[in-house]
């Protein structure tokens, strides 16, 4: 019996519950996590968020294809689908995703610096409001990059964390 990954959409911020409901019906459930630092009121927090938010990952035979069934699960929206057509997930994306995972999530600082080499574009969010291009010119330990940002027409040399860096 040949198995295939499913994507299945799932409620907004209701990825963990529909992977334990999924989990009590006897799927094969994957719900790729990744390790995000959250700062708030001047504290730093490591959580773990879903890699695609609203979204899991189902493992199933031909014979739990039941898609009423898991469309109806609690917190889940239904399997994707094109048409009437549930296409599957091809297995080396999972593959992959499952070789990146290290303590049990996909470290989000790894793959960003990966493309994060010095001269690459990037985007800088400044704030929830502004962004602004930037080119890299330093990976500075595991949380900051050194970017020149262009500002009032200089570049300015500026530190700023991970995670307001987008490769552009």
């Amino acid at each position: 019996m040949v198995r295939e990954w499913f994507a299945i959409r799932t409620k907004p911020n209701r990825e963990l519950n529909a992977r334990l409901q999924y989990e009590r019906q006897g799927y094969a459930v994957y719900l790729p996590l990744i390790r995000k630092v959250v700062r708030h009121a001047r504290r730093k927090e490591e959580v773990l968020r879903p890699f695609f938010p609203g979204y899991l990952f189902l493992h199933l035979a031909p014979t739990e294809r039941n898609w009423v069934t898991i469309a109806s699960t609690r917190d889940a929206i239904g399997p994707v689908c094109f048409g009437d057509q549930y296409l599957p997930v091809p297995a080396w994306v999972i593959n992959d995703l499952q070789a990146r995972e290290e303590g049990g999530a996909i470290s989000l600082a790894a793959l960003q610096r990966e493309r994060l080499t010095p001269g690459a574009a990037v985007e800088v969010r400044l704030d929830n409001d502004t962004v602004t291009d930037g080119v890299v010119y330093s990976v500075r330990g595991e949380e900051n990059v050194v970017v020149l940002l262009n500002l009032m027409s200089r570049l300015i040399k500026a530190t700023v964390p991970l995670d307001q860096v987008t490769p552009r």
